[in-house]
């Protein structure tokens, strides 16, 4: 079994738990396992369909790895973008997206981005993309990400 992450968010009380996909993503795991714990909006992905997107508090620099823009609900992903290289991306930024549904395609303005797949979620994902549904229109969410014990 692969190191686990929950995912709550903390009005609503309602968590998922995602387990990392370390043999195919070894980096992006290590990477994102550094940067945890983590604390604020998530925010419902304008061009991607069924993701929610939270920015990460620090810029993280893996590169594509076990990347893909094909992606299925309950994959958790890593992806960044470089500042000024992409229309509407002034600054680098780095992110965890989850998809909860099966119209999601992870863009951006110029159409489909790939995204290193980290893991997929493994428990309590049906409540938790209730929530995420209902952010296409009730907008951000405030999210924990810790690490689970």
């Amino acid at each position: 079994m692969g190191t686990r992450i929950r995912f709550e968010f903390v009005d609503e009380g309602v968590s998922a738990v995602a387990e990392l996909d370390e043999i195919s993503a070894p980096r992006s795991c290590a990477a994102v396992l550094a940067a945890l714990p983590q604390e604020g909006d998530a925010h419902h992905a304008t061009y991607s369909g069924s993701e929610v997107a939270f920015v990460l508090d620090r810029d993280l620099h893996i590169g594509l790895e076990n990347a893909t823009s094909k992606v299925i609900p309950g994959d958790l992903a890593y992806t960044r973008f470089e500042g000024g290289v992409m229309f509407g991306v002034p600054e680098s930024f780095s992110e965890l997206a989850w998809f909860y549904d099966r119209d999601a395609t992870p863009s951006m303005a110029d159409g489909p981005v790939p995204m290193n797949i980290i893991g997929t979620f493994v428990e309590g994902f049906a409540e938790f993309a209730q929530v995420c549904r209902v952010m296409r229109r009730s907008g951000v969410k405030h999210v924990k990400i810790t690490v689970e014990e």
